[in-house]
């Protein structure tokens, strides 16, 4: 089970423990006009790397953002990094996406020791108030040797999600803004607009109070029991292309509930299709959420 750790901790982690790499995983939308290495080069936490989420993203694959799942390739970007297979990894980000969920999950699916992944409560902003040390520019950084081996059950693809929609096994949760799910214009051109027939809508702000803190557990928890989410049956979460919906498998884990996975694909991969048999014939529930103003979601 990954970990929720807060600066105080993070800061004993980074003076006391032995092979330990910090990340700094930021990442932005295009229309935010921000840079997030640039970002990094002129103030993070001590101690940090950077870590581009994009090294990770097929460009070969036209839906944006969808995960590489080559072994080799995986295993020698993150040998780059210096990072061995029984390093501790704590994440950390400057961004309201909360992108060290994305950057977590992803070394889930390479295999890494989730009882040795961390994310850092409110990321740079809690350790900027907690008082915690930052400096700028960059360190160079000696290879290791890291082998990733890709564990399938965490991702979902488009035929599993097809499969699901007329033979449901498994509860799929949206966590883009309800204003999209609900129907409202999708930002990327040539994208439908709407959701996967019989998901839930449970946007991600949901997990947060106004400082960028997880809520407690148990309040999320109410919250997804009350949007008629049950525990009994396993989760898939999907967003506009699977940055923020990895937020709440890292919730799920938390809670002890290990039977979740990622539509990496997303609404970008779904949206994109036409409408194809069937998907139209089945029943929809209400839209029901705790927000009430539009925002965007990746």
């Amino acid at each position: 089970m990954p970990w929720l750790i807060n600066p105080a901790q993070l800061d004993k982690f980074r003076k006391n423990q032995k092979s330990v790499v910090i990340f700094d995983t930021s990442w932005h939308l295009p229309q935010d006009n921000r840079n997030a290495a640039q970002e990094f080069v002129t103030k993070h936490i001590i101690d940090a790397q950077f870590l581009d989420l994009n090294l990770f993203h097929d460009p070969q694959n036209d839906i944006p953002n969808m995960l590489i799942l080559d072994e080799k390739t995986i295993s020698e970007t993150v040998s780059t990094l210096g990072i061995r297979n029984d390093y501790k990894i704590i994440f950390y980000d400057n961004s309201s996406l909360h992108t060290s969920c994305r950057a977590l999950w992803m070394f889930k699916m390479f295999g890494h020791n989730t009882n040795q992944l961390y994310i850092l409560d409110g990321g740079f902003k809690a350790w900027e108030k907690y008082g915690g040390k930052t400096e700028a520019g960059e360190k160079p950084i000696s290879p290791k040797q890291y082998t990733a081996k890709i564990q399938p059950q965490y991702l979902r693809t488009l035929a599993q999600m097809k499969n699901n929609l007329h033979h449901p096994a498994e509860q799929v949760v949206d966590v883009r803004h309800p204003v999209r799910y609900a129907g409202g214009k999708d930002p990327r051109p040539g994208i439908r607009a709407g959701h996967i027939p019989g998901s839930f809508s449970f946007p991600y702000t949901c997990f947060f109070d106004s400082d960028g803190l997880f809520l407690p557990l148990d309040k999320i928890r109410r919250r997804l029991s009350d949007s008629a989410i049950e525990f009994n049956a396993p989760i898939i979460s999907t967003c506009g292309s699977a940055i923020t919906a990895p937020i709440l498998n890292f919730t799920l884990d938390l809670m002890g509930y290990s039977e979740n996975s990622v539509y990496d694909g997303s609404w970008s991969e779904w949206g994109a299709e036409k409408l194809y048999a069937g998907e139209t014939s089945l029943v929809e529930r209400p839209v029901e959420t705790c927000l009430d103003t539009e925002e965007g979601s990746p």
